[in-house]
């Protein structure tokens, strides 16, 4: 009975302990994220853009590079944002792309 209690503990801490890995822990992210609600914030400055879809294995495969990206792009006052194209139909519709990811870069002014 002992056994299988100090073993219920250890699986409990062993779950806990992977959860805390996969949790993201509210990280902040210098890349922000372009809805079809604040897409007017795009008006102003320089930008690069990804485009991008939840489902799209290669995108999910460039966030981490995207996020380096974006804490670098602060230091030459680039703004870096990322849009789910699958998701934000309202400006964007997903026929506009051949493939996915794509980065783009605007300079309004």
């Amino acid at each position: 009975m002992a056994s299988s209690r100090g073993l219920l503990i250890s699986l409990t801490v062993l779950v806990l302990l992977l959860l805390g890995l996969l949790w993201p822990h509210g990280q902040q992210t210098a890349v922000r994220v372009i809805t079809d609600e604040n897409w007017r914030e795009l008006l102003e400055g320089e930008w690069m853009i990804e485009f991008d879809a939840l489902y799209c294995p290669a995108c999910q495969n460039l966030q981490p590079e995207w996020e380096s990206f974006a804490e670098w792009g602060e230091d030459l006052f680039v703004n870096v944002a990322k849009v789910d194209v699958a998701e934000q139909t309202g400006t964007i519709s997903l026929k506009d792309f051949i493939s996915l990811p794509i980065m783009l870069k605007f300079i309004l002014f």
